[in-house]
């Protein structure tokens, strides 16, 4: 479970990971939230789910909350982990997304893809091909570090910015779910950065 940094309706809200079991999600899956009144045996009634794993993405065999999430001037920004299967095993990776100021439980961008991934010997370790986070810090100037372990080996941290971050969410499109899809997308993407680099060159 994770903490959400604020009240809610008075109350505690914690992120959670509803599933039949470690590897295999089951009828479950995803990044659920609810409500309790105490942190002593605490007691969520009602689950809402918040970020479904969904098929042949980076989080098709499960995901879930990592650090906190942070406030920003445009909502509730979260860094989860996805995990998805592969020929190697599986894959676990870092994604962002990000919800409403005024109400934790909606959506309002989810980029398409990954935000860190395992490379080099971040894929060698004791569990193979694993980033994971459950860390992050934000000083007053809007400098992110992002703590995360790779491969259940070692420490990384990686730095970035609030104003980073918040591009990236609100400018990277989603998973458009079919490789067709995928495709149109990359090419509007590669026509959109040519009109501009002949405009600049001009």
């Amino acid at each position: 479970m994770v903490l959400h940094p604020r009240f809610v309706e008075g109350r505690y809200l914690l992120y959670t990971r509803p599933q039949d079991g470690f590897i295999d999600a089951g009828s479950g899956g995803g990044i659920a939230w609810g409500l309790t009144r105490s942190m002593e045996d605490a007691r969520i009634e009602q689950e809402h789910l918040l970020d479904p794993r969904v098929y042949h993405t980076i989080k098709e065999a499960k995901n879930g909350a990592g650090a906190p999430p942070i406030e920003t001037p445009d909502g509730w920004l979260h860094v989860a982990h996805g995990v998805r299967h592969t020929a190697a095993g599986l894959r676990y990776v870092l994604y962002a997304f990000l919800c409403a100021a005024d109400d934790p439980g909606r959506v309002l961008y989810a980029p398409g893809g990954y935000l860190l991934a395992p490379e080099g010997d971040e894929r060698i370790g004791d569990v193979s091909n694993v980033v994971f986070s459950n860390g992050l810090t934000v000083d007053p100037g809007g400098r992110v570090l992002l703590y995360y372990g790779s491969s259940d080996t070692r420490l990384h941290v990686a730095e970035t910015t609030v104003a980073t971050l918040l591009d990236y969410v609100k400018n990277t499109p989603p998973d458009p779910l079919t490789s067709r899809g995928a495709v149109e997308q990359r090419l509007r993407l590669i026509r959109k950065n040519r009109a501009r680099m002949s405009g600049a060159r001009r």
